[in-house]
């Protein structure tokens, strides 16, 4: 039998199967799915709503449709829940901040207000202080009027009177001066028993003729 000069190959290692559950690739692994769960971990309604595997409901395991529906419908009314809540409390802060607004509002005017009566009332005290001012200078006014006028009639009557009695003897002006006092006299004395017989009259009811 004749030996074969060929070189007999060399024995070659085959590849060790590829192990899946090496530390290297656990710990990236690990990371990876801490990674996604802090990401899906946010507040927002659509990450919570497809964090399924975070928070099943009743710490159950979902296996099957009717466990996927059951979550998806807890977590649509915790979504609605949290809206409505949420809602409510941007309706009341909104409130009151308008009752804040309209409150400051009201107030500004109600200064405005008082101090706008506060100022007509000042104006309407001026005016009636002028107007006392005005009148009593009118009555004052009036008062010197009369005795200016009465005071000139007299030194006219007085003037006439004298210069009559140097036209006409003594005699004659004695006669007229006493005349004009008697009329004047008689005049007076006749307007007062006319007005004293009127009262007399009125007091016991009689018509007058």
């Amino acid at each position: 039998m004749q030996r074969s000069n060929r070189p007999s190959p060399l024995p070659v290692a085959s590849p060790a199967p590829e192990d899946n559950h090496s530390p290297l690739k656990s710990t990236i692994f690990n990371k990876r799915k801490r990674t996604i769960a802090a990401n899906a971990s946010h507040s927002t309604p659509a990450f919570s709503f497809f964090n399924l595997q975070s928070s099943p409901p009743n710490h159950k395991t979902l296996t099957t449709i009717s466990d996927l529906k059951e979550f998806a419908s807890s977590r649509l009314d915790d979504i609605k829940r949290n809206l409505i809540d949420r809602s409510h409390s941007e309706i009341l802060k909104d409130l009151e901040a308008s009752h804040s607004r309209l409150h400051k509002r009201f107030k500004i005017q109600t200064q405005a207000c008082q101090q706008a009566i506060e100022e007509a009332e000042k104006e309407y005290k001026k005016i009636l202080e002028k107007i006392d001012e005005s009148h009593e200078a009118m009555k004052a006014s009036y008062a010197e009027f009369m005795a200016d006028a009465q005071a000139t009639a007299s030194r006219g009557i007085f003037v006439l009177l004298l210069f009559i009695a140097t036209v006409i003897s003594t005699r004659s002006f004695i006669i007229i001066a006493t005349f004009y006092i008697c009329k004047t006299s008689i005049s007076e004395l006749s307007k007062s028993f006319e007005k004293r017989i009127d009262d007399l009259r009125n007091q016991f009811g009689m018509p007058s003729a």
